[in-house]
């Protein structure tokens, strides 16, 4: 079961760290609850629900266009809208793992023409691979210590 609050958490999270110094978060954050018509509470109570990936994918429109607000005031979208690879390694340099997933999900959703699901299914995406290689990378320590 993933948690929205994991999802939603991950995705603030992830785009505080990489915006410029000078850009308050919190101004951020704001901005796209007010443009989404989300109330910090009902946020907060979203966070707070677990749920199944289907019900990720089926979340209300208005948190997937928060998403889309977040990453597009954080400026990590080009001309056309979609996450602009060279813009987040330029503000926080990428591993070549992290810059595959990213070209990966590109490849994979690209083309979705609505934009606020465009961003919650590149966030799914991402989350997916960084998930996945979590757990390689715990098995390797698994191994790593039964070696010793």
């Amino acid at each position: 079961m993933l948690h929205v609050s994991i999802a939603i958490s991950l995705l603030v999270v992830a785009l505080t760290e990489s915006l410029p110094t000078t850009l308050d978060e919190s101004d951020l954050m704001n901005e796209c609850l007010y443009f989404s018509h989300i109330t910090l509470e009902e946020l907060q109570a979203q966070m707070n629900v677990s749920s199944s990936e289907e019900d990720l994918e089926n979340l209300d429109r208005k948190y997937k266009c928060f998403a889309h607000c977040l990453v597009a005031r954080a400026n990590l979208l080009d001309s056309r809208g979609r996450v602009d690879v060279a813009k987040i390694d330029e503000l926080e340099p990428l591993t070549d793992e992290h810059r595959q997933a990213l070209e990966n999900c590109k490849r994979a959703h690209d083309d979705d023409p609505d934009n606020c699901e465009y961003a919650f299914s590149m966030f799914l995406c991402l989350s997916d691979y960084l998930e996945a290689s979590d757990e390689v990378d715990e098995e390797q320590e698994k191994d790593n210590d039964l070696n010793e």
